[in-house]
């Protein structure tokens, strides 16, 4: 699905649908009681259908932001039992999302792939598999979200899912991830046996962008539309380059079974402590471009003039990558400490802004056989390819460790992650050589478990990037909540998270469950 034309950001002014919202988000406190969960059991069959209705409202400080509408999300969680061994169990979703500006609404349903789900009504599979239980093996298959590691948030070892990034900073590591169909057999069940965990994910499923011009869209990739060309030592000045960006889907691979993907963890629990080794072989999860295009110059003689564009085409690029971590986890009193780190081999890094000198100073005219001539009535067209490099394959090293302490209803975290290109060669990355993480969290619960803060606080010395959030939540009834949340960004904006400076939010939202 090509796009063809960038919506570029701009604000949008709709306070009805805003004061919608809030409205909704104040009537929690006067509605019914909550309608019981479905359940039906006869014989060896039990089933049940629980879920939620969400309306989210998002208010962004900076006014030259896109804004969005609020937003409608509707979950079903369906369980089934069919005796002992086997069972079903899915999550699915669907409502409305306003942080679309111009969404394409091609289907309502969210396929395996799109890397542009443009829709702004929809509805999504994000998990959806049977599990066979038997006495030492438990076979899952279906649509499935796998959690590898120790930390949160972010994880070295977990390289399973492939990330939806349309949200990157309001959702939570779990919602994050897409489910992906895959197999999953776990063999071993007693306490002091090795437990083995393969997977089996028979195609690739990309990551999910927001559409270009959206809030979350990354900047990074969002391509200046004119630049100066560079000094060819002609006699004559050559006029600026006007650039025109598409954004296209991948060319994904076939589903065969040599472009499936696998891993595999073994883990064992010894005294007190969980440990952890795992593999992954596949195409890599994280989000990673290419550029390919055509440099178009047309000459006019009357009156002489000469356009130069460069038709830029933006592509996700696939690369498969081997993966070897390590992970641990262990509990001393009302401490938890956790541990991991991963070497990561052959992941492709895109280069920043920053880099555009360098590509525009390395161009060099082609042969003239690879130019194609055309000639109209008033002048003369020639174009030929150039696709510059924009992402280089790196080996890394990431190592992290945090501690848990739990304090009455109040939990604290303390996690750092280091980050390290092994073979760094001076190119202008979105990453610097070696990156820092620095995370602080408190989840604290009030007034009998009704009123829930949870508070976090994400620092990257080394890009001078900082993200504080806060989001308290009050439990009206055993169904029904509402609740805030804070967000506030800051950071050098050529990088890669420190280009979403400019999103400082507050949200409210209201929650139905059953």
């Amino acid at each position: 699905m090509a796009r063809t034309e960038i919506p570029h950001g701009r604000p949008r002014n709709r306070p009805w649908r805003i004061s919608l919202a809030l409205i909704l988000l104040s009537a929690g406190a006067f509605l019914p009681p909550p309608l019981p969960a479905l359940e039906y059991e006869k014989g060896f069959f039990a089933a049940s259908l629980n879920g939620a209705i969400e309306v989210r409202g998002v208010i962004p400080f900076n006014r030259e932001t896109p804004r969005e509408d609020p937003s409608v999300l509707v979950t079903l969680e369906p369980r089934a039992d069919f005796g002992e061994h086997v069972s079903f169990y899915g999550v699915f979703r669907g409502g409305y999302e306003g942080s679309h500006l111009s969404p394409e609404n091609d289907g309502l349903l969210i396929r395996f792939d799109e890397v542009y789900p443009s829709k702004d009504r929809y509805v999504e599979i994000a998990e959806a598999y049977l599990s066979l239980y038997l006495s030492e093996l438990d076979l899952r298959i279906g649509i499935q979200k796998f959690a590898w590691g120790t930390l949160d948030q972010f994880n070295p070892t977990d390289n399973l899912n492939p990330w939806d990034l349309r949200h990157p900073f309001t959702t939570d590591s779990l919602e994050r991830k897409i489910g992906v169909p895959a197999v999953r057999a776990l063999f071993g069940s007693s306490f002091d046996s090795v437990l083995v965990e393969a997977i089996w994910m028979p195609f690739y499923v990309p990551f999910r962008m927001p559409d270009p011009g959206d809030r979350w869209y990354p900047p990074l990739f969002d391509a200046v539309t004119s630049y100066p060309t560079p000094d060819f030592g002609l006699p004559f000045e050559l006029p600026r380059i006007d650039i025109v960006q598409v954004n296209t889907e991948p060319d994904l691979p076939s589903r065969t079974f040599e472009n499936s993907d696998f891993g595999i963890r073994l883990s064992r629990t010894i005294g007190n402590a969980d440990i952890g080794v795992s593999y992954f072989y596949g195409y890599d999860r994280m989000p990673v471009f290419g550029v390919d295009g055509i440099i178009v110059s047309d000459l006019t003689f009357i009156p002489p003039n000469l356009d130069l564009t460069y038709l830029m085409n933006l592509r996700p690029q696939l690369h498969r990558v081997q993966v070897f971590g390590l992970d641990m986890a262990m509990s001393r009193g009302a401490f938890t400490f956790r541990a991991e780190g991963a070497f990561t081999k052959d992941r492709h890094i895109n280069v920043g802004l920053e880099a555009i000198p360098n590509i525009a100073e390395g161009f060099e005219f082609p042969d003239l056989s690879d130019i194609d001539f055309s000639v109209h009535p008033n002048g003369v067209t020639a174009s030929f390819p150039f696709s510059p490099q924009i992402a280089f394959p790196k080996n890394l090293l990431s190592i992290g460790g945090g501690a848990d302490y739990q304090w009455g209803a109040h939990l604290f975290t303390l996690q750092m992650i280091g980050n390290s290109i092994l073979n760094y060669e001076g190119e202008p990355l979105i990453y610097k050589e070696f990156e820092l993480l620095m995370i602080l969290g408190v989840n604290s619960r009030f007034l009998e478990d009704t009123l829930l803060v949870e508070g976090g606080l994400l620092l990257n010395p080394m890009s001078d990037f900082w993200m504080v959030s806060l989001e308290p939540r009050y439990l009206i009834t055993d169904a029904w909540t509402v609740g805030t949340r804070l967000l506030v960004l800051d950071g050098d904006r050529e990088t890669y998270l420190g280009q979403y400076a400019r999103n400082d939010e507050i949200s409210f939202f209201v929650r139905f469950s059953y």
